[in-house]
């Protein structure tokens, strides 16, 4: 008999040219909670996507319930009994919870009309088959409900086509700690029922109140797949951290903290941050270290005018500052590097010079128009300083690569003559080289007297990196550790 509600072997997959699954076995038992863990990079969201038939393998096999099965799309992995739910939530806030739990498949109509009376119903027992019928009514606007609601009706809304196993993506990352009880509450209630669910999460305790088993990946390979009672939490995180080599670090600045602070948060909330308060001093490189959904991002943007300050306030060489937008923190010395540098950061279909000089432009104008001789000056200066490798200032950022186009963003927020840079995952996705050099700009940028603050996924870095760190968790920040740490350490404080 086979016990196994999902198996798959020898998966591999690549794209470009670079193989990013190399054999990977991963099996979960049926009824079973099982994680899925590994840190970035691993493999994790690609072995999914494969099984939930975003991506089409290029080796192994995949078998439901001792059947081997074949997928190419996301509806063909459903009709197979395979939900996901994303952690990117995808209901529609001016509907109703009915109508988002139907809104693909809209089974309750007469002709073209739709029957709400009908839908509603059906909604309310799959709200009560989660249990949470008495919080949640079908006639609910979306837009009234919390966070941690959102994320119960979307599972109901994968159990609207009767999956057999469902994936959850990091579905703790942006709840309150009451809500994350009621999630693993409605988790146990499906497993009661017989559903197998594939549990991905960075916020390793939990794995240990909610998941049988483990399976950790990391550079696209299976390093153990245990039982949840044969591992503990620092076998775990030391698995996690690994020592992949190739690092590059340098000796951490001491005394820094004994000058007045160049960058100030004083009890600053804002929706997303609670009573936050923090400094960064000429010379240092500060981290905030926290994992998915902790606030480090939203820190970043209540600093650089983005989120609105609900109270406390920000000072810039001890004096009170005031940022009702971004163009405000420019204007300030503050630049920010974003995460999504793609989306956020760049104009894809734009040169590399007129996206260097774009947060600057109003500074280079002749009345109307732009100084081309300036323009160029600036870009051909900031080009050559980081090493950008391009055929010139009039290529389309879109070729570039990744690293390189990060050393635009750099470049964008250098040539601003900012006194602080702020930085959200600076690194990610990007190559061990440009890693290196990326950080090498950084740290030449704090020697000159800037305040460097930024957030990263990766904890190696900043142990590395940083002068001093915080710890972020659940939108509050602990006390600042000055020296060295270790990745280990780091990712034990943010659990």
């Amino acid at each position: 008999m086979n016990d196994y509600a999902i198996e798959a072997k020898g998966i591999g997959i690549g794209f470009n040219g670079i193989q990013i699954l190399h054999n990977v076995d991963f099996s979960v038992q049926k009824g079973e909670v099982h994680a899925l863990v590994g840190p970035n990079g691993a493999g994790k969201s690609t072995l999914v996507k494969i099984l939930n038939g975003v991506y089409t393998k290029d080796a192994g096999t995949i078998s439901l319930y001792g059947e081997e099965r074949e997928y190419h799309s996301p509806e063909e992995a459903l009709q197979a009994g395979i939900a996901m739910v994303f952690q990117d939530l995808s209901l529609v806030p001016t509907m109703t919870v009915a109508q988002n739990i139907f809104l693909k498949s809209i089974p309750f109509r007469y002709g073209p009309f739709i029957n709400d009376k009908v839908s509603a119903a059906h909604a309310l027992q799959l709200l009560e088959r989660i249990g949470v019928n008495a919080e949640i009514r079908p006639d609910d606007l979306v837009s009234d409900l919390s966070i941690g609601q959102q994320q119960l009706v979307e599972i109901a809304k994968a159990l609207s086509n009767d999956p057999k196993i469902l994936i959850l993506d990091e579905p703790t990352a942006s709840l309150s700690t009451s809500e994350i009880e009621r999630l693993f509450s409605v988790i146990n209630t499906l497993k009661k029922k017989g559903i197998t669910i594939i549990y991905i999460t960075h916020y390793l305790q939990d794995i240990f109140k909610i998941c049988d088993g483990v399976t950790m990946i990391r550079d696209g390979r299976v390093v153990f797949s245990k039982s949840t009672k044969a591992i503990t939490l620092e076998e775990l995180v030391a698995a996690m951290t690994n020592d992949q080599g190739g690092k590059v670090s340098w000796e951490h600045v001491q005394g820094l903290r004994e000058a007045k602070p160049l960058l100030e948060a004083v009890n600053i909330t804002t929706h997303y941050i609670n009573d936050v308060s923090l400094a960064v001093y000429p010379g240092e490189i500060v981290g905030i270290a926290g994992l998915l959904g902790s606030g480090r991002t939203e820190l970043l943007r209540a600093l650089f005018g983005i989120d609105t300050l609900l109270k406390g306030e920000i000072r810039l060489d001890g004096k009170s500052i005031v940022l009702h937008s971004t163009s405000d923190a420019i204007e300030h010395g503050i630049a920010l590097v974003p995460e999504n540098r793609r989306e956020q950061g760049l104009v894809l279909d734009y040169p590399v010079s007129e996206n260097l000089v774009m947060p600057i432009v109003h500074r280079i104008k002749r009345l109307l128009f732009v100084d081309e001789r300036k323009k160029d000056s600036i870009s051909k200066q900031y080009i050559k300083q980081l090493g950008v490798k391009t055929q010139g200032p009039d290529q389309v950022v879109r070729y570039l690569s990744g690293g390189n186009q990060q050393k635009i963003v750099v470049a964008k927020c250098l040539a601003s003559d900012s006194r602080v840079l702020l930085l959200d995952d600076p690194t990610f996705g990007v190559d061990l080289q440009a890693k290196h050099e990326i950080m090498k700009i950084i740290h030449a940028y704090a020697a000159k007297g800037n305040a460097v603050l930024m957030v990263s996924s990766e904890f190696n870095e900043l142990a590395d990196y940083c002068d001093s760190i915080y710890v972020m968790k659940r939108g509050k920040l602990s006390e600042c550790m000055s020296g060295s740490t270790t990745e280990d350490n780091l990712l034990y404080m943010v659990q």
